[in-house]
């Protein structure tokens, strides 16, 4: 009898049989692993693609006898914690996946092996923090919260910290939060008549996604704006929570269930209802179309909805193929580099976002197909953070090559870990949907033609005093801030240098300007995609009382602790101190801050970390500071106290810009 490699027909994949008590017995996982791997072994097809195969390879040759019986079964763990279940191997290298007697699914197998590892070991707090998405979400988006995380997320001695206690790498970029929502702002569209298509539904409900709800939501509002000028009526899933991809990748398997049913009832009232549901990140559509339906095979609601699942892209090519997509593009895109994420390849829809992308005239479209190391939490992580970034290499290097205006993913997680690869380009970072609705034209206007020889928004010279107002007319647009947006980061950072005081190790004083606070809007509008005019209105209400009216200077006081356990501490020992802060101008009393007048940020057991402080001039102070009068500052509190004696000449010369003449 002899054994065939390959098959000509289709991969398929088996049930998770996780129900199944000898799914969990670690004996019968040890005995099909060692199958497995003796396999693995003798073809090696997959050493290329991550670095869980190397290891293991690696293991065996090193071992006692060159072959598998030679290696130490504890140290076959060190495989399982490689795999990052992106299924490249069982999608694209391996000949012997079912239907092939062998029956080797590799990523599913490491699967059983981490649901093993869970259920015996449990996991530790730094990978249920990770995988815990929506809760994460939920907290660090609440108001003054948000702005704290993203600044403790940058601050290069937090990030030290963190990757020493809780074992998130120091030099991964991580996603910021939003102060805004998708959920809570997103108006979709529901007025239009429907129209099916003969592979398409002509409704659709969009599931937000923890990433898209709490970090990009600018990637939803261009997907419901997209779905708007194809006349395509669209809705909120009334209620969800997380997909649970965080949550299998962990092993927790129970976990996925509680998600699973939480989100199905929701899901299948719209699947039954006739509407395609839309999820703009590949690995939550990849949950509801694959993983579900593996793990819940007799459930008939789950393959409902699984067959109501659509990537965005997807969809929209179905559209065209019904005659039912618009492509009246009126903005050509130029060159852009395009990354094709594994959990979309799983889904064997083939290169639709690249198909759409390419209607585009005068749009190249470089096509990369490679996995580029990231993977949800995994490349996060301290241990795997360099082995991410090895995997992702030939990916930097291929998105580089063509030297282009836009590289982007599907997958937005992968886009910020290739940015971070390929380093210093002229190349913005912005996901497809998002470059399909600028195609569309409907935002553009003369200022997106930046002329390089001209100055940054909000530059001055020697002596002239910064813009005291922002109005809405000189906001630039998104697609003009966008290739902007590293010069003026660059140029806003030089100036919070000429307006940072630090009192004593824990206090820091920023200096609010127009320049910072344009800063400030023009990021919110970036971030969050935000195209609305009232939107656009109600962030200028919300920062440009920030900026000092001539007779007065404005600031953020940071409180900053290093160590989570001493910030708390400290923070309750702190109450009242944001009206203990001090400027003054010689010769005269000394100037208490008036804080917080937006809104309270402190309570009976602690005060916050972030303050918004007013300090009030007289007009004999003012004319003193333009006479040439010093500054000094400090901080009065019982349990902090801390004072410069004399402001820096540089910082005094920024901040009398903000003092009215008159």
């Amino acid at each position: 009898m002899s054994t065939r490699e390959g098959s000509l027909e289709a991969p398929k994949r088996h049930p998770i049989d996780w129900k199944n008590p000898d799914f969990h017995n670690e004996t019968s996982l040890f005995q099909e692993m060692e199958r497995v791997f003796d396999i693995c072994h003798g073809c090696r097809r997959c050493v290329n693609l991550c670095t869980a195969f190397p290891r293991l390879f690696d293991l065996i040759d090193e071992g006692t006898s060159g072959e598998l019986d030679g290696v130490n079964k504890n140290q076959l763990w060190e495989v399982v914690d490689r795999c990052y279940l992106c299924d490249m191997c069982f999608m694209t290298k391996c000949p012997y996946v079912p239907p092939h007697e062998w029956n080797i699914d590799f990523p599913h197998l490491m699967l059983r092996a981490k649901t093993v590892k869970y259920k015996n070991q449990g996991a530790g707090f730094r990978d249920k923090l990770l995988s815990s998405t929506d809760l994460m979400g939920k907290l660090a988006t609440i108001p003054v919260v948000v702005q704290t995380v993203n600044t403790i997320n940058k601050a290069p001695a937090t990030r030290k910290l963190m990757d020493s206690m809780l074992g998130i790498h120091a030099d991964r970029k991580l996603p910021e939060y939003t102060a805004q929502k998708f959920r809570s702002s997103a108006k979709p569209n529901d007025t239009f008549a429907v129209k099916n298509g003969a592979r398409t539904p002509g409704k659709v409900a969009i599931y937000a996604t923890c990433y898209i709800n709490y970090n990009e939501p600018g990637i939803g509002h261009d997907l419901l704006k997209i779905l708007e000028h194809n006349e395509i009526p669209a809705c909120l899933v009334e209620k969800e929570a997380c997909c649970g991809m965080p949550k299998l990748e962990l092993g927790d398997l129970e976990a996925v269930e509680k998600l699973k049913n939480e989100n199905i009832p929701h899901l299948l009232k719209l699947a039954q209802a006739g509407y395609a549901i839309l999820s703009a990140v590949p690995s939550c559509t990849l949950m509801y179309k694959q993983e579900l339906p593996l793990m819940f095979p007799d459930e008939e609601a789950v393959q409902t909805v699984a067959a109501a699942m659509f990537d965005p892209f997807e969809y929209l090519s179905l559209r065209k193929q019904d005659n039912l997509l618009k492509t009246n593009f009126k903005k050509s895109l130029g060159k852009v580099a395009y990354h094709i994420p594994c959990h979309q390849r799983v889904q064997n829809i083939g290169k639709k976002t690249r198909d759409i992308l390419q209607l585009i005239p005068d749009t190249t479209i470089t096509t990369v197909e490679r996995c580029s190391g990231h993977d949800g939490t995994w490349g996060v992580k301290s241990e795997h953070f360099a082995d991410s970034m090895k995997i992702g290499r030939p990916v930097f290097k291929q998105m580089a090559a063509s030297d282009p205006d836009y590289i982007s993913s599907d997958c937005a997680i992968a886009a910020r870990h290739i940015e971070q690869g390929i380093g210093v380009s002229k190349a913005q970072k912005l996901h497809p949907l998002t470059l399909l609705h600028m195609a569309y034209g409907e935002h553009t206007d003369p200022q997106t033609a930046i002329d390089p020889d001209q100055p940054i928004i909000g530059t001055t010279q020697p002596g002239e005093k910064y813009m005291t107002s922002i109005t809405r007319d000189s906001l630039l647009t998104l697609e003009a801030y966008a290739k902007i947006r590293k010069d003026f980061r660059a140029q806003v950072i030089a100036h919070k240098k000429t307006r940072k005081i630090l009192l004593g190790e824990n206090i820091i004083l920023i200096f609010e300007d127009a320049l910072t606070v344009r800063y400030q809007i023009q990021e919110m509008l970036h971030v969050e995609r935000i195209f609305q005019e009232e939107e656009i209105v109600h962030e200028l209400e919300t920062y440009t009382p920030l900026i000092p009216d001539g007779h007065n200077w404005k600031a953020t006081m940071m409180i900053e602790y290093t160590d989570p356990a001493i910030r708390a501490a400290k923070l309750a020992t702190l109450i009242g101190i944001e009206d203990k802060v001090w400027v003054r101008v010689a010769g005269h009393a000394p100037v208490y801050a008036i804080a917080d007048e937006d809104l309270e940020r402190e309570n009976s057991e602690k005060t916050s970390s972030v303050h918004f402080l007013r300090f009030e001039l007289t007009s004999e102070m003012i004319q003193s500071v333009h006479q040439g009068a010093t500054l000094s500052m400090g901080a009065d509190h019982p349990a902090y106290q801390a004072s410069m004696d004399i402001v820096d000449a540089g910082i005094r010369a920024s901040l009398l810009k903000d003092l009215s003449t008159a």
